[in-house]
């Protein structure tokens, strides 16, 4: 009976141990206490915000349960007029302003925040408690809401505080805010069936009023109503739209209008459905009679209707289908020649097939399609020729005489802005308007669709030959902006441009006598000995003169003399940028820096030696003073600037190897036999997915040209530090968004007229909807009511969305009583 009983085993219960409750709250009081939300911190206001909403979050649990609470604000606009909070209700009245201020528009609006609240009750900022995964447990709902109620009371948080319950899908939110004085709570009521009191006004009107707590008059209630007519497709819309056809494929009656013409649009209408929106903005509670039995409301009488456009998903415009057709080609790695099976008659090689092998050099390449090219002779197309001499005089308008479509007569590269506006898709290198390479392009796009990659092949392989022909008669190439490589336009135009460049430097040489062929010897300082008395100009002997730099005199007190100098080799971007990877490649020794050196100067041993050659006697800083002034010091008779007694200046170093030797006896530092060549290989050896990307820029700024032309809006896209395919990837992706915005304007202005979508339609507009209707509306597929009165407590609202379901809301002011 007395038996000892051990004090350890009976069981303590250890108070002192928060439990995971508490932990919950104490962690939700933290996070607002971090992000400054207690009344007190709330310290300002502002008059004006902008859309943006600003967000922050951080992760809490709660038995087992996940959860993410965020805060939510406006960015307020910079500059506004800020108040501050001095009065105990200011916040709650801020709270109360913008709930009435909700009260104009409807539930399905939205306001860009990630959650519907901010909309259906005007909130500025609030607080979200949002579980993973959804919260359907009433017993846990209490739970989380005691212990949001406990922590915003404890902090006194100035911030709506929401908690989202029930499926994710039904979009339904508890929430509260309360000061001293005021509690608001926030409902939200989602069920699948519609209840037969909520189905009608009448039914709204009496839930509404027994929720209000406090006395309200008679006929005080101001409701506001919606009805949704989901308006199917019609004839009188029915989308009319030309498609472009492949007739120019057809020689009897062919006109290049046709092919040249860019596809637009959308082949069938884009108008899934209209929404039309009849609105009732304000109207007392005994205005109008919706119940069970007896309606009078007539959607013909509402004072406003709107119509909002719905488009189907997934369409795809001509413009977009025809940019795809030729992105397709992209991953195609095989030779542009071989899909004709002429490769091996223009001895082109892929180099993917000669790995193993020895190297081939690119003037191999060349000389053996030179050698070859006369066996291609009878190739026969699949264009048939009638209709590629046609294509062919409308790329080429130069070819005849007296041409329907020539060049225009200046060609210009475009701005990137027109009348201070960023122009479509300008991020992209262009090519003249109209010009050679934008011919081509829109060519090859409609060659592209209408045939597909044997087509483009034959037009590339004559482009080519046209080329080649014209080198070989010293023809220039019209269509093309003058002067060297315009590192502004695309690679295609940058590569003709050097070919002009060439045949403009072939016919100078020749009218001078001087020959063109890279074949031909030229003088080297450094080679045969037997020449030395050619190359090196006796150094009392001047050579190569052009004119007298004015009063200038050498240092011996000779007059100075500008020499004639050889220009520059003109480059395109892909050969600047191959220089800039051998001089990366060369290493950082001294031996690679001086090789650089020699490589970068070139030009200017050049035109040292044609400086000596002009001024017998001459000396470094002689050179210096007109081939670089700000290196020159005029002070006490002139010397060399400090910049070039820097030791292993390579001015130094070039001035003591240059001879006196005159331009005209120099090695060429332009080749433009050699040059030529190598375009024309560049551009005939080409696989099917280079081709394309030399073309894409052309075709994707003719489409942009088109889509503005249409009524695209233009755009402030910028780009930089893309390949090219990259670059016309992003191109082709606001083109498909212009066109797809444009037709459904197009769309909008056929069903609307005059007026704009969502805004309430003119006398016309309403008529030409029921016209379209028969003169019925059909049954309406959205019924929307809002319900609110100003009460002594504040405004109390509800609204409700009934459609095959039912979705109601409600604000609720409450005055606390203390006991």
């Amino acid at each position: 009976m007395n038996e000892e009983i051990d004090e350890y085993d009976i069981y303590h219960q250890d108070f002192t141990t928060a439990s995971e409750w508490e932990v919950f709250i104490a962690r939700l009081e933290e996070v607002m206490q971090e992000w400054h939300l207690p009344r007190s911190k709330l310290a300002k206001q502002f008059s004006d915000y902008t859309k943006k909403w600003l967000t922050k979050a951080e992760d809490i649990k709660l038995h087992g349960l996940d959860f993410r609470l965020t805060y939510h604000a406006l960015e307020p606009l910079r500059g506004c007029e800020e108040t501050d909070n001095n009065d105990d209700h200011s916040i709650l009245k801020d709270i109360q302003n913008g709930l009435w201020g909700s009260t104009t528009k409807f539930m399905d609006d939205t306001d860009g925040s990630a959650f519907p609240v901010s909309n259906w009750f005007g909130l500025k900022r609030y607080l979200m408690l949002c579980p993973r995964s959804p919260l359907v447990e009433g017993s846990v709902i209490k739970l989380v809401m005691s212990s949001v109620n406990i922590a915003f009371a404890n902090v006194d948080c100035g911030v709506p505080f929401f908690v989202k319950i029930r499926d994710h899908w039904q979009h339904t939110y508890l929430g509260i805010y309360e000061d001293t004085d005021f509690k608001v709570f926030f409902d939200t009521i989602h069920l699948e069936r519609i209840s037969n009191q909520c189905s009608h006004l009448s039914g709204l009107v009496g839930l509404f009023k027994s929720k209000i707590s406090s006395p309200i008059p008679l006929d005080a209630v101001v409701i506001s109503v919606k009805f949704s007519y989901e308006l199917k497709y019609s004839d009188t819309f029915a989308w009319r739209q030309r498609l472009l056809s492949n007739e120019f494929l057809s020689i009897d009656g062919f006109d290049v209008k046709k092919l040249i013409e860019i596809p637009f649009g959308l082949e069938s209408s884009p108008i899934q459905s209209a929404l039309l929106n009849a609105i009732w903005p304000q109207f007392r509670e005994s205005a109008i009679v919706d119940s069970s039995t007896f309606s009078d409301i007539d959607p013909l009488m509402a004072p406003t209707w709107t119509i909002t456009i719905k488009i189907h998903n997934n369409i795809r415009g001509q413009l977009s289908e025809t940019i795809d057709r030729v992105m397709q080609l992209l991953d195609n790695k095989q030779l542009i020649m071989d899909v004709l099976g002429l490769s091996k008659s223009l001895g082109i090689v892929n180099p993917l097939h000669k790995i193993t092998e020895a190297p081939i050099t690119i003037s191999k390449l060349v000389k053996a399609a030179m050698r070859q090219n006369t066996t291609v002779g009878e190739f026969k197309g699949p264009i048939a020729d009638d209709l590629l001499m046609t294509m062919l005089y409308y790329v080429f308008p130069d070819a005849v005489a007296n041409s329907s479509y020539p060049y225009p007569d200046q060609l210009e590269v475009e701005n990137k802005q027109e009348n201070g506006e960023t122009r479509l898709c300008s991020y992209l290198k262009a090519s003249p308007v109209d010009g050679l390479v934008w011919r081509l392009s829109v060519t090859a796009a409609s060659l592209i669709s209408a045939g597909g990659l044997p087509y483009l092949a034959h037009l590339w392989y004559e482009f080519t030959q046209e080329l080649q022909y014209r080198w070989e008669h010293r023809i220039l190439i019209q269509g093309l902006t003058d002067g060297s490589p315009n590192a502004r336009t695309c690679l295609l135009h940058q590569k003709l441009q050097l070919l002009n460049c060439c045949i403009k430097r072939a016919l100078e040489n020749s009218n001078t006598g001087l020959g063109n062929s890279s074949e031909e010897e030229f003088f080297d300082c450094t080679d045969d000995e037997d020449n030395d008395e050619q190359v090196n100009e006796p150094w009392n002997k001047p050579a190569g003169r052009l004119s007298r730099l004015e009063d200038a005199t050498l240092k011996n007190g000779e007059p100075l003399y500008v020499p004639r100098t050889q220009d520059p080799a003109p480059k395109t971007e892909d050969q600047l940028e191959e220089d800039a990877e051998l001089m990366v490649r060369l290493g950082d020794d001294a031996k690679a820096s001086e090789l650089r050196a020699r490589m970068m100067s070139a030009s200017l041993l050049s035109d040292m030696e044609a400086f000596k050659a002009a001024n017998p006697g001459s000396e470094l800083c002689d050179f210096v003073r007109w081939y670089s002034p700000r290196d020159w010091k005029p002070d006490d008779g002139g010397s060399l600037g400090d910049r070039m007694l820097l030791p292993g200046n390579p001015w130094l170093e070039a001035w003591s190897v240059a001879r006196p030797v005159s331009a005209a006896r120099q090695r060429r530092l332009f080749d433009e036999s050699r040059e030529a060549e190598q375009v024309l290989h560049y551009l005939r050896s080409r696989t099917v997915e280079a081709v394309v990307e030399l073309l894409l820029p052309g075709i994707l700024r003719a489409g942009a040209a088109k889509a503005q032309a249409e009524g695209a809006v233009r755009t402030n896209s910028s780009v930089g530090g893309l390949d090219t395919r990259r670059t016309c990837e992003m191109a082709a992706r606001d083109l498909f968004e212009a066109e797809l915005e444009v037709c459904k304007s197009k769309c909008v202005r056929k069903v609307l007229g005059n007026s704009a979508e969502g805004e309430p339609l003119d006398v016309a507009g309403r008529t030409r909807i029921l016209n379209a209707m028969g003169g019925l509306l059909p049954a309406p597929s959205r019924k929307e009511f809002t319900l609110r009165v100003k009460d002594s407590v504040g405004p109390q609202v509800m609204r409700a969305a009934l459609s095959n379901e039912m979705t109601i809301i409600g604000a609720f002011t409450e005055r606390i009583v203390c006991l």
